[in-house]
């Protein structure tokens, strides 16, 4: 029962709409402009840096703050299932009619709290895949990819979740992003000039 209530709470943490109520105090509608996708990206698109810096932060903070909440409610295995529904909360978002946002920040701060050692790694890979191919979502399926393999690989925890609570979180993760991920790749490179696709 208390592994459900972190979940729940999880759920709830993930689900406030943080994004579009920090663009709004600078008047700025994420889910009329730019991307339409209420996160860290688009409010960098329509704010700039400074607006997008902070609702980074703050998502990932939500993501920590999910994680802690679970561990103290329902220990190792409420932090893996509150961090997961967190992000869950942030994609399919209720209070935006199931509407949300990439999950991208909130996974940040989910897995930096479990597992700070291959957050750091998958994080390289992501700014290196996304520098090469100049496509974010390539970066973010190739991150994604790489924890589900890495948790299940005998790589140090450290300082975080052991066990099988890390491996249901770190997949857990990696499975609720890469759709929506692979959806809007797909999108984009169907909506590329014919000149850019790449041959064959």
């Amino acid at each position: 029962m208390t592994v459900v209530l972190a979940a729940l709470i999880g759920l709830a943490v993930g689900s406030i709409p943080t994004a579009g109520l920090i663009a709004r105090v600078r008047g700025i509608d994420l889910l009329a402009g730019g991307s339409r996708n209420p996160g860290a990206n688009n409010a960098w698109r329509l704010g700039g840096a400074g607006l997008g810096a902070t609702v980074l932060t703050v998502e990932a903070a939500k993501g920590i703050a999910a994680v802690l909440a679970g561990l103290a409610v329902a220990g190792s295995w409420g932090a893996a299932v509150g961090g997961v529904t967190a992000v869950i909360g942030n994609i399919l978002n209720p209070w935006l009619g199931f509407r949300g946002g990439q999950g991208l920040g909130i996974s940040a701060g989910v897995l930096l709290s479990v597992w700070p050692i291959g957050f750091v790694a998958v994080l390289c890979l992501v700014g290196a895949v996304t520098a090469a191919t100049r496509s974010s979502h390539a970066g973010a399926l190739s991150g994604a990819a790489a924890l589900a393999i890495g948790a299940a690989a005998p790589v140090p925890a450290g300082w975080g979740l052991t066990d099988r609570p890390l491996v249901i979180a770190v997949i857990g993760v990696a499975l609720v992003i890469t759709p929506k991920q692979l959806a809007r790749a797909v999108r984009g490179r169907a909506a590329a000039p014919a000149h850019r696709r790449p041959r064959g």
